[in-house]
């Protein structure tokens, strides 16, 4: 499995959609599609921790240097996962942000649910 293949099982996984992906890394959405379809090889360094947080997985499993060949399980996101994502090394977000967040996040969850 390529690295795109990867980028777009576990997008798919988590049910974020290309664009989202592409905002919350600051690239565009043509830009994340290029790197799912193969069209983008090398991925920037500078991009791999980024993105596996996005993607709840390590960059090990998305360079395929680990043996495991199904992606990990979905966990919760952890909060210094959430700083790193929204806020990239974001040092004066408090626990009520993240509490905001959090929220905000199950109610656009139940939302979508009664759709």
């Amino acid at each position: 499995m390529t690295i795109g293949e990867r980028i777009k099982q576990r997008r798919k996984d988590l049910g974020i959609s290309a664009e989202e992906l592409a905002a919350q890394l600051g690239k565009s959405p043509a830009t994340i599609y290029r790197y799912e379809k193969g069209e983008i090889e090398k991925l920037p360094g500078e991009l791999l921790e980024p993105l596996a947080a996005v993607l709840r997985t390590s960059p090990a499993w998305l360079m395929d240097w680990e043996q495991e060949q199904t992606a990990p399980e979905v966990r919760p996101i952890t909060d210094s996962e959430l700083k790193f994502a929204l806020w990239g090394d974001a040092e004066n977000v408090d626990d009520d942000d993240l509490a905001a967040v959090r929220q905000y996040a199950e109610f656009l969850k139940e939302k979508k649910r009664k759709q």
